[in-house]
């Protein structure tokens, strides 16, 4: 598989499965026995679990759009870098939605094979999330001590 087509693959999954939440293009962008070490644990691993994001993801925002700002890819693995934009609108693990819109910096990691994506991990900053949605208080007080230093 070549490094441009795994590229297409990668803007495909944004746009195509976070964006426009088309289930219709799981088999043919996801193996089989996908895993996301991102989704996989809430969902479950294979394509059921590539569903399940996508149904979560409906079900909690509106107004989705993303803005690719980076793809890079070597070998078989691509990682996407692109920010995220929405308004919560359902239910996002217990939190009502209120309408609030948020927009957050967003890394996929995907690892390929035989043209499909095997493998998946995900970097964002959800703190920063909860706070554009007002579910955050203005500050955190915190004292470090020896108690709560030990690991």
């Amino acid at each position: 598989m070549s490094i441009e087509s795994i590229k297409v693959i990668a803007r495909r999954i944004v746009q195509e499965i976070l964006v426009e939440g088309r289930e219709e293009s799981i088999p043919e962008l996801f193996t089989d026995d996908f895993y996301s070490h991102a989704w996989s644990p809430m969902y479950g691993p294979g394509l059921g679990g590539a569903a399940g994001i996508i149904r979560f993801t409906k079900g909690a925002f509106t107004n989705v759009r993303c803005e690719i700002l980076d793809v890079i890819a070597e070998e078989d693995r691509a990682a996407t870098f692109f920010t995220y934009y929405a308004e919560h609108v359902g239910d996002m693990f217990g939190l009502a939605g209120e309408g609030g819109s948020f927009k957050e910096p967003i890394v996929h990691i995907l690892r390929f094979r035989d043209g499909k994506v095997c493998e998946h991990w995900r970097v964002e900053n959800e703190l920063s999330m909860m706070k554009q949605l007002g579910r955050l208080p203005e500050s955190f007080e915190y004292e470090a001590t020896a108690e709560n230093m030990k690991y």
